[in-house]
Formats: structure tokens, sequence, C-alpha cells
């Protein structure tokens, strides 16, 4: 530090939280297109809601450092608004609140379902890991989800788990480490969820999944197009259609 100037020092602060905002308007911009062309015929997904956060609002005058983004998507419906589903502020927002004074909960998070038999599709942006800061690869990973249990508790396709969002969010977390892993492979996701009905006591908490066609990965530094996201986004369908069958 004593051998920066005041002068070198100010300018090397500017240029790196401008550097950062940059970055993370484009991860912002390259996250809004990428929802568009998923929402594009055919077979057209639409965000899982609850699963997404931004770096920031343009007018908060922050930027919220994510070392990664994750992101559900499934089938598109008629009647979806396309209204903003996306939460700011951390991407884990923690339990309830306890009951104040007036016992009533203060900030009571919302709660989402997941059936054991739905298919979704994973997207997991990867922007920096701490234990390979050098090495590391920025990246875009997917995989299609399937066949939802509590551990390695068996599941009919209509059983259906209840969780809270920032729960959810974690799912997709679970792509992390996982590309090039086998076909069919279950894996165990850091998601703790409930089944929405039936005997519950001593069963297992943390979701579980099929990857029935493994996990794929994108270099971000190869997405410098329009055409290259289009490219990826197309990868992410074809991939999606493989296990649904369509």
């Amino acid at each position: 530090m004593s051998e920066l100037t005041s002068e070198q020092f100010r300018a090397a602060v500017a240029a790196a939280i401008s550097g950062v905002e940059h970055l993370y308007r484009e991860v912002d911009l390259l996250i809004a297109r990428l929802r568009e062309e998923l929402a594009e015929e055919p077979e057209p997904l639409a965000l899982k809601r609850g699963t997404l956060g931004k770096a920031g609002k343009e007018d908060s005058k922050r930027v919220v450092v994510r070392y990664e983004y994750g992101a559900l998507f499934e089938p598109a419906v008629d009647d979806d608004e396309d209204g903003d589903d996306e939460e700011d502020g951390d991407e884990d927002d923690g339990p309830e609140e306890p009951a104040g004074p007036t016992g009533k909960r203060r900030g009571k998070k919302a709660r989402h379902e997941i059936v054991a038999g739905q298919p979704l599709l994973a997207v997991r942006i990867a922007m920096f890991d701490p234990r390979k800061r050098a090495t590391f690869e920025p990246q875009i990973q997917f995989a299609v989800m399937n066949d939802w249990a509590l551990g390695d508790s068996p599941a009919q396709p209509d059983d259906r788990f209840t969780l809270q969002a920032y729960m959810l969010k974690r799912v997709a977390r679970a792509l992390a480490e996982r590309v090039g892993i086998a076909k069919g492979t279950r894996i165990r996701t850091a998601a703790a969820a409930r089944r929405s009905s039936g005997p519950q006591k001593g069963e297992d908490r943390k979701l579980s999944c099929a990857l029935p066609v493994g996990v794929e990965a994108v270099s971000l530094y190869s997405i410098g197009s329009a055409e290259a996201l289009e490219n990826v986004a197309e990868q992410m369908k074809n991939m999606w259609v493989s296990v649904i069958g369509a």
C-alpha cells in the first residue's frame, strides 16, 4: 500500500469497482437474454419463481458480488405473467423470522412445491471458486433433474415435497463439481424439504434427484455474441427434449 501514491490508489479503486459493476451488469444481461431464449417455442421454459436473484437493482448504487447464480426452469404455461419474479438481495434469505411481541411472525418466507415426477432444468452460472482462484473457468452448467425424493427414500411420481424459497435456491448449486458425471446418477442437494402429506417422522430432509443425461458445461468466455447464447439455449432445449421425450 505504501508503494502507491494517493492518486494511484484512488485510480485503482475506481477501476476495480467499475470493472466489477460492468461484469455483473453483463451477467444480468446474459441471464435476461437466456430466459428469453428458453421461453421461445418449441418447448418454452419459464423460470420457476423464487430461484434466481439479480446482482442488484440499477438504482440501488450497490452490487451483490456472487460466486454463482442458480435457476430452475419448468414448462411455461399460457397464463404465466411476465412479472418480476426475481429476488434481489442475498441468495439465501434464511428461515422465517420468529414471532414478535404481538405473536405475529415477521418476514414469512414463501414456500414452493416440487412433484416427485416433475422434470426441471437446472442452470448454474459459476463465476468464481475460492479453492481454484487462478485455474477456475467461469461457466454455465446445466442439467435436467427429475425423480425427486428425500434422501434415499423411494417416492411415487405424484408425491409432493414442500420447501422454502431460500431452500429452493440451493437446488441448482448441486451441479457444482458434477460436470462429466455418469448419466442417471442420483445426487443429494443441500435443500431441506418435507413431504406435503404422509408420514414424516425420522425421514431424511435433504432433497435428492436423478440426472438422467448428466451435466453439461459451457465456458462463459465462449459466449461472446447473441448467436453463441442462442446456441447454448438450444443445447439446453435439446437436453430437455431428450429427457421428456417430446
